[in-house]
């Protein structure tokens, strides 16, 4: 093939969106069979590459991560670096970072959003587009301006299986030589009758030809078992021509290239998140990519145009920087260019995180060096709700094995209750390389089933147990919980009562450990309160729950409810002399009364009722403070008061009076505790669910659906208010302590499964408790 006609069949590739396309391109050039040649120089190849990555969004980080050593490689070059693997190059990656790009630390998180941009523009690019709107498959191309390679060594690079291309140079990722070929047989909406076609493009920093070829999967041959994956090389040669620049993207508005690599993965396989327009690949990344050595620039060619957000996003193509999921917990991730002021939910996914921890910056003598990083959140951020992944084991950022949510919840940890509240991240960049070895598998994907690997685990377990920061971040999560509930227990106590004494074998169950826990004493022991900050920084909700997207609070006619928030504001804020803050606003609209007060970290404002309101009347208003310090702005959020039916007043219940000594009961703590439909999603709940056990280092707390469908029906067939008390009372108590009973005794089998089995019980248990107490006389019974 000629350079012109090299030339030209590149141009075309990059412009096909689909398989359909590609092959239609191959047919009208008539390549041979003995064009092709065997990926990896092997026949026999398809065992080798199908035993990669299992996952797609995995397989395309391997590939952002090849083009991120390539950038590096190429500036180590550019400075002067011949020899890669010597003493006088960078040690890791976050060393190239810092001497490369004179970056504090090697650390992303230390620039800003536009700094963090601009790097990425110079690094590397991954598009999307795709073939029709909502496709399921969208065809990515990722761009690095890397060292690029030469296309006579296209065999030993990018189409090998073998070679010891990286090894010994500390400062990049790719260790395994598999030529990012994980990614392939997801190629062609992961159809290998389809061919499973992939393009792959580079260009030496410093040399004057583009060469590329494309790799496909032939289907399998007469004689043998397997297929084979090639790529294409006409006449024994890979095609090459001269020239300046390319388009990667097959696009006149953005992916104007003049050397680096290009790798187009035709109609990808991603599944269903990532697919999504504009933010899907983004977020999907985050769970592979904790931290990013260097930025991405991402590009989505199908997103809703909208003018007055830059000239792309005018066209429908949505930009966005991404840094790794540190980043994005931990700083304003976003570019200001990036944002649409008309979606406020677009805002930053920091304003979740509460806290980063070190719980452990440790070294083992067979393990070696090892950092467990905890970050703290108060709601799951968007990218992680659709994950159960909590626990990340990464190698300089990437993710090499995961922990799902239920592995908080075992005994030997027991933080249970911050399932949805931590992010672990397990730095093992610096352990023993042999460790290394015998702990992750290649794919980078899962731990082996070894005796490091066991002691790696162990190792964690005792490390997140033992963190003091951690158990009082957990204490503080159930105090929000219970807050956010406001209930008259009455009848539930009545039935716990009831029960303890009636029961040995409910005594027993509640006996072992600190299940049953004195109310009123908080959880995890007294509250630690420093001074406070002179002007506060935060006020955060605890008792108050988002409905329909707003805080929403409802205040009987003629009555009063409180609000409880979380401030970091000095006891004196309110009351001192000298500068003091106030409430803001003065009144709230519709003249409601309200008054505030503040201790030790909690800031409570009161609410009346306006003497004019009826029911069903509806206030909004703010909550908050102001001050003349350097915030310069109101500390607030928005609440609106529903007006509902007056609150009749407690009647004692009359009696003769006796000579007979009441028996006393024991005052124990009710060990439930109701998750209303808002709270659904901390719990993966829905409308059948039934109740999940958490355990802490103060017990096992059991949370049930009070919106479970059953009690649903029961309140609109039920008017008698009483009754409809006695039911939920029953349904709490009853399931809470069922289901407590089978997660106790699939915990003593297989803590693995404990949480699981339980839930699952309940679920199917959850329709019948009301009914089967009823028809047994439960009334008198319980």
């Amino acid at each position: 093939m000629n350079q012109n006609d090299s030339k030209k069949v590149l141009e075309e590739l990059l412009l096909a969106i689909t398989t359909e396309d590609v092959e239609r391109i191959l047919q009208r050039r008539s390549f041979s069979a003995d064009d092709w040649r065997p990926y990896g120089g092997r026949e026999k190849n398809w065992d080798i590459v199908s035993n990669q990555q299992a996952n797609a969004v995995g397989a395309l980080t391997e590939i952002i991560t090849n083009s991120i050593d390539a950038v590096l490689c190429r500036k180590a070059y550019e400075a002067g670096i011949r020899d890669l693997a010597s003493d006088h190059a960078p040690q890791s990656m976050q060393e190239a970072v810092r001497q490369f790009y004179n970056v504090t630390e090697g650390k992303l998180s230390s620039l800003e959003a536009s700094q963090l941009t601009d790097l990425a523009t110079k690094s590397i690019w991954v598009g999307v587009k795709r073939k029709k709107k909502g496709a399921h498959c969208p065809t990515i191309t990722i761009v690095d301006f890397g060292e690029g390679q030469s296309y006579n060594d296209f065999p030993k690079t990018f189409l090998s299986l073998s070679e010891t291309n990286k090894e010994g140079i500390g400062f990049v990722q790719g260790k395994f030589n598999m030529g990012s070929t994980g990614s392939i047989r997801f190629c062609t909406e992961a159809d290998i009758m389809r061919g499973h076609y992939k393009l792959i493009v580079s260009k030496k920093y410093n040399g004057e030809n583009w060469g590329w070829t494309l790799i496909r999967v032939s289907q399998v041959q007469k004689g043998k078992k397997l297929p084979v994956v090639e790529y294409l090389m006409p006449n024994g040669e890979i095609p090459n021509f001269k020239g300046e620049s390319i388009s990667a993207f097959g696009s006149v508005e953005v992916g104007k290239i003049c050397q680096g690599s290009v790798v187009r993965l035709y109609e990808y396989d991603i599944g269903p998140g990532a697919r999504a327009v504009d933010f899907g690949l983004y977020h999907a990344l985050t769970l592979n990519l904790l931290e990013c050595a260097l930025p991405i620039r991402t590009f989505d060619f199908d997103a809703k145009p909208s003018s007055g957000r830059g000239r792309l996003r005018a066209k429908g193509i949505a930009e966005r920087t991404f840094s790794g999921m540190a980043v994005m917990l931990n700083t304003d991730f976003m570019d200001p260019s990036d944002q649409d002021p008309e979606i406020p939910e677009q805002k930053p996914d920091s304003r979740t995180t509460e806290f980063v921890h070190l719980v452990a910056d440790l070294f083992d003598k067979e393990l070696g060096s090892i950092r467990i990083l905890a970050t703290g959140v108060s709601e799951l951020p968007d990218f992680m709700k659709g994950s159960r992944k909590r626990v990340f084991y990464t190698i300089n950022g990437q993710t090499h094995a995961t922990e799902n949510a239920s592995f908080l919840n075992r005994t030997s940890v027991k933080l249970g209750d911050l399932q949805n509240h931590l992010i672990v991240n397990v730095q093992c960049e610096n352990m023993d390389k042999t460790a290394l070895t015998a702990i992750f598998m290649g794919n980078r994907e899962q731990k082996v089933n070894t005796r490091l690997s066991r002691e790696l685990d162990e190792l964690l377990q005792r490390q997140l147990r033992g963190d003091s920061k951690l158990r009082e971040y957990q204490a503080i999560i159930r105090r929000r919980r219970a807050a956010q509930i406001v209930e008259d227990d009455k009848e539930t106590r009545k039935l716990l009562s009831d029960l303890i004494v009636q029961d040995p074998a409910i005594r027993e169950l509640l006996g072992l450990g600190s299940l049953a826990i004195d109310k009123g004493k908080s959880p995890g022991g007294k509250r630690k309160w420093t001074d406070g900050k002179r002007f506060p920084t935060f006020l955060d909700p605890l008792n108050v729950a988002k409905r329909n997207g707003g805080y929403k609070k409802n205040v009987p006619i003629g009555g009063y409810r409180q609000i409880k928030c979380a401030t970091d504001a000095a006891n004196d804020y309110l009351s001192r002399t000298n500068s003091p803050g106030w409430i803001y606003p003065a009144m709230p609209r519709g003249g409601a009364r309200r008054k505030g007060s503040l201790y030790n970290g909690t800031a409570t404002f009161t609410f009346w009722a306006p003497d004019s309101a009826k029911v069903g009347d509806e206030f909004p208003l703010e909550i908050g403070f102001h001050d003349h310090g350097p915030r310069g702005t109101p500390l607030y959020f928005p609440l609106t008061l529903v007006i509902t039916e007056e609150e009749m007043p407690n009647k004692k219940e009359g009696g003769k009076k006796t000579d007979t000594k009441e028996v006393r009961k024991p005052n124990l703590a009710d060990p439930t505790q109701w998750v209303e439909k808002v709270g659904w999603e901390e719990f993966q709940f829905n409308e059948k669910s039934g109740a999940a056990v958490l355990e802490g280092e103060d017990g096992m707390k059991v949370y049930i659906n009070r919106d479970h469908e059953r009690l649903e029906e029961l309140r609109m067939r039920e008017s008698d208010q009483a009754v409809l008390q006695l039911n939920e009372a029953r349904f709490k108590v009853c399931l809470g302590f069922l289901t407590l009973a089978v997660y106790r005794h699939h915990r003593q089998k297989d803590e693995e499964l404990a949480d699981e089995k339980a839930r699952s019980a309940s679920d199917a248990m959850a329709p019948y408790i009301v009914p089967l107490i009823t028809a047994l006389g439960g009334a008198e019974q319980i």
